[in-house]
C-alpha cells in the first residue's frame, strides 16, 4: 500500500510520507484535556488571522487576501467548526481535545479526525493534511513543484532502504544532470539512505522546502557507477502528460500515454494527447497510471469521456457524490461524463473504445482510481496491469484560511453502478512488478510489454517476468501529499 500522510517526521515537510520516519522517530499526537466550550459556525471566524496576509493573490485574479485581523483562536475555532460541519466522519471525531495545548492551527487540525482503526489494523483517516496556500495553488492551476524535477519510488522501506528515480520531468534540473529512471540514491548530504538515522536531513534534501537550495546526492546507475551530483531546488514546470505514441500489434494500433498528475494544465495535454491517438486510428489504449495519485476530478470525469465516448456513457453517471448528514442534499452531487472541455467548452475529442488497459500499482491513487471506477461503472472493460492500487475513494474540497490550505475528507464516491467501496484498492487483472530498466514509453518496459501481451493473447505472463527478466521487488511511490488527492476544483458547468 502506498505509505500514508500521517507518518510526517515533522509538519512542515508533509511530503514525506515515508515509513523509515516513524521506524526511527517518535509519530504521537497532541496532549488531550477537556474542550474549553463550543463554537460558532464557520462563517463566524472564516479569514480571521493571527497574522492576515496583505495585498493581491496571483492565483485569484490577483483580488485582495480576505484575510482580517484576528487571533489563533480564531483560527483554531474556525477548524473546529468546519470540521464539525464538513468531515465525513465528523461523529467520530473526539470531542475532548483542548486547542490551548496545540502551538499552532496546523498541529490542531492534525488530531481533528476519527482515530479509528480499521479491521486490518490501518487508520481510517490517513489522509488528513495541510499544505502552504501559494504552493498549492502553484501546483494545482501552474504544475509548478518545488524540488528537482525527479520523483521517487521505494525498492524497500525496511533497513537496508533502496531509493530509485522513477522518473524524471523533461528540461528539469535532474534531466540536464543526466539522472535518469532506475538510478538509485546511495545517500544524501552525506548522508546514507540505506541506514541513516537522520531523517531531518534525509528529508531536507530529497523534499527542499526552500528555492535556491543546493544538497549534495550520490547516485548508482544501472551499470553500478556511483554519480556525485550537487543540485539546487528551484520551481519546476512538471508535464502530466508524457510519452504519447502507439504501437503496433496482431490487432492493430494500441496507443499509449503516461499520465502523471490531475492538474489544470493537464487538460489540454491530454486533449492533444488523445487527438493524436484518434488521428493514428488506435483501436486500444494503454492508460500509464502507475504514479498517478490523482488532482482535479473533473479531469478524470473528461478523460473517461474521450476514452469511452458518447454512446458507451450517454445518460450514465461518472461520479456520485456522498457527503456526511449534515450537508443539503445538491443536484449537482452526480455528475455525468463531461462531453466539453471545462476551460474552454469545446466539444472533447473520443477513442470510442469498449475497454482500456491501464498501468497501475500502490501510486494509483483518488482520481486516478475514480478513472476505473468510472469506466467500469459504464460497462467499458478496464484490464489492469501491475499492482494493487493505492485504495483511496475519499476527496477533499480543498479550504483557504489565513494561507494554510487544509484537507479534510469530505465525500466519497460511487459510480454509475453504485459501487465506491475499494478502500482496499482494485486488483490487478496481472501482477507485473517494475523493474526500472527500462525507459517508461517504450514497449520492451516490464508492464508496458506485459500490456501488449495481454492484449493479444488474454493471457497473463507469469507474476514479473516478462521477457526474460527476472522478478523484482514491489516498489512503493514516494511522492507529496499534494499528489494523492481527489478534489472539486471546477465541478460545476
Amino acid at each position: 500500500m502506498f505509505l500514508n500522510p500521517t507518518t510526517v517526521l515533522k509538519q512542515s515537510l508533509k511530503y514525506s510520507y515515508l515509513v523509515l520516519i516513524c521506524a526511527l522517530s517518535a509519530c504521537g499526537g497532541s496532549e488531550e484535556d477537556s474542550s474549553p466550550g463550543a463554537v460558532l459556525s464557520s462563517g463566524a471566524y472564516k479569514d480571521m488571522c493571527a497574522s492576515p496576509r496583505t495585498g493581491a493573490d496571483p492565483y485569484n485574479n490577483n483580488r485582495a487576501y480576505p484575510d482580517r485581523q484576528g487571533s489563533l483562536k480564531d483560527e483554531k475555532n474556525w477548524l473546529r467548526a468546519w470540521v464539525d460541519e464538513t468531515y465525513l466522519w465528523y461523529r467520530e471525531v473526539p470531542k475532548n481535545l483542548n486547542p490551548d495545548k496545540y502551538a499552532s492551527a496546523a498541529d490542531y487540525f492534525a488530531d481533528l479526525k476519527t482515530p479509528l482503526i480499521t479491521a486490518s489494523g490501518k487508520e481510517k483517516d490517513h489522509y488528513h493534511f495541510t499544505e502552504n496556500t501559494a504552493e498549492y495553488n502553484k501546483q494545482s492551476q501552474s504544475g509548478l513543484e518545488l524540488g528537482y524535477g525527479m520523483a521517487y519510488s521505494f525498492v524497500s522501506t525496511d533497513v537496508p532502504r533502496r531509493l530509485v528515480v522513477a522518473y524524471v520531468e523533461p528540461n528539469s534540473l535532474a534531466e540536464i544532470a543526466g539522472i535518469s529512471r532506475g538510478m538509485e540514491i546511495e545517500s544524501v548530504d552525506n548522508y546514507d539512505l540505506s541506514t541513516s538515522n537522520n531523517t531531518d536531513a534525509l528529508n531536507s534534501g530529497l523534499f527542499p522546502t526552500i528555492a535556491n537550495q543546493r544538497h549534495q546526492f550520490v547516485f548508482k546507475d544501472l551499470n553500478g557507477k556511483k554519480l556525485n551530483k550537487s543540485l539546487t531546488a528551484l520551481e519546476v514546470q512538471t508535464t502530466p502528460v508524457q510519452n504519447v505514441k502507439s504501437f503496433l500489434s496482431a490487432k492493430g494500433k494500441v496507443g499509449y500515454l503516461t499520465f502523471n498528475s490531475h492538474n489544470a494544465i493537464s487538460e489540454a495535454q491530454l486533449i492533444n494527447a488523445v487527438t493524436q491517438l484518434k488521428n493514428d486510428n488506435v483501436s486500444d489504449l494503454i492508460l500509464d497510471l502507475r504514479y498517478n495519485g490523482g488532482g482535479a476530478l473533473y479531469i478524470a470525469d473528461e478523460l473517461s469521456y474521450m476514452i469511452a465516448g458518447p454512446a458507451q456513457t450517454l445518460g450514465k453517471t461518472f461520479f456520485k457524490l456522498k457527503y456526511n448528514d449534515k450537508t443539503p442534499v445538491d443536484p449537482n452531487n452526480t455528475w455525468p461524463f463531461y462531453s466539453t472541455s471545462g476551460s474552454s467548452g469545446a466539444l472533447l475529442p473520443t477513442l470510442n473504445l469498449k475497454q482500456v488497459t491501464i498501468l497501475a500499482g500502490s501510486g494509483t491513487c483518488s482520481a486516478s482510481e475514480a478513472i476505473i471506477n468510472g469506466l467500469r461503472g459504464a460497462d467499458v472493460k478496464v484490464n489492469l496491469i501491475g499492482g494493487q492500487t493505492c485504495g483511496k475513494p475519499y476527496g477533499f474540497i480543498p479550504q483557504d484560511n489565513c494561507g494554510t490550505t487544509y484537507f479534510t475528507v469530505q465525500f466519497q464516491g460511487e459510480n454509475h453502478k453504485g459501487f465506491g467501496d475499494y478502500a482496499d484498492g482494485f486488483s490487478p487483472t496481472c501482477k507485473v512488478d517494475e523493474d526500472f530498466k527500462t525507459a517508461l514509453g517504450d514497449k520492451n518496459e516490464r508492464l508496458i510489454s506485459a500490456a501488449l501481451s495481454y492484449n493479444a493473447t488474454g493471457q497473463c505472463p507469469a507474476n514479473g517476468q516478462t521477457l526474460g527478466q527476472s522478478r523484482s521487488e514491489s516498489s512503493t511511490p514516494l511522492r507529496p501529499a499534494l499528489r494523492e488527492i481527489m478534489t472539486l476544483e471546477k465541478a460545476r458547468r
